[in-house]
C-alpha cells in the first residue's frame, strides 16, 4: 500500500506541475495591441517588379535580390509577409507600401480596423497572410489565413528589436521567423523599414 500511495502521489505531483507549467505559460501571454487589421489581395509579382523598376527608387541589385528571393520562396512568397516598421514616418510608410507591394495598382486592400497606433507604440509588425493569435515572452504565434493583414505593436515584447523575438505557427509550432527583426524562412517575404 505504501508503494502504491507514493506512486500515486508522484503521479499527482507530476500532473500538478504540468498544469502549473501550462498556467504559467498561458499567463506569460501579453495583450495584443492591434494597430490595424484587414484583408489584401496582392497583384501579380511580375507587375510588382515592373512598378519597382519604374519608381527608380531602389538599386537594381535590391530588385534582383527580391526576384531571387521570390524564386527560392515559391508561389506563396509574395502573399505571405512579415514586415517590421521601426518608427512612425511618412517616407518609411511610402517605402514599405511600395517595396512590399501594398500600393501596387492591382493590390486590393480593405481595412476592417482603422489605424489605432501612435508613435509610442512602435516598432510595429505587419503580418500578411497570417492572423496573430498570441504574443508572449520571446514569440508571436500566428495562424495562416490567406489574404489577412494584421498590424501589431511590438513595444510590449521587443521595443528595441534586440530580443530575437520568434514568429511561430500557432498550430504546428514551426518557427517561421527565428528573429522577427532580421528575417524569416525563405517562403515568407520579410521586410524591415
Amino acid at each position: 500500500m505504501g508503494t502504491y500511495c507514493c506512486t500515486a502521489l508522484r503521479w499527482i505531483a507530476l500532473v500538478g506541475c504540468g498544469l502549473l507549467g501550462a498556467t504559467a505559460s498561458a499567463s506569460a501571454a501579453e495583450p495584443i495591441k492591434f494597430c490595424s487589421a484587414g484583408t489584401i489581395r496582392m497583384g501579380p509579382f511580375a507587375e510588382h517588379i515592373d512598378a519597382l523598376r519604374k519608381a527608380r527608387r531602389y538599386d537594381a541589385a535590391d530588385i534582383d535580390k527580391l526576384i531571387a528571393d521570390q524564386r527560392a520562396g515559391g508561389p506563396a512568397f509574395f502573399s505571405t509577409q512579415v514586415v517590421v516598421k521601426e518608427e512612425q514616418s511618412g517616407s518609411g510608410d511610402f517605402d514599405l507600401n511600395l517595396f512590399q507591394g501594398f500600393s501596387d495598382p492591382h493590390a486590393k486592400y480593405k481595412k476592417e480596423k482603422p489605424w489605432a497606433c501612435a508613435a509610442e507604440d512602435y516598432p510595429v509588425a505587419y503580418f500578411v497572410g497570417f492572423k496573430v493569435r498570441e504574443m508572449g515572452k520571446g514569440s508571436i504565434a500566428v495562424a495562416r489565413q490567406k489574404g489577412t493583414v494584421n498590424v501589431v505593436s511590438l513595444k510590449a515584447i521587443d521595443p528595441d528589436l534586440d530580443k530575437h523575438t520568434r514568429v511561430i505557427d500557432a498550430q504546428t509550432h514551426a518557427v517561421l521567423c527565428d528573429d522577427i527583426a532580421t528575417g524569416c524562412v525563405k517562403q515568407i517575404f520579410h521586410g524591415r523599414w
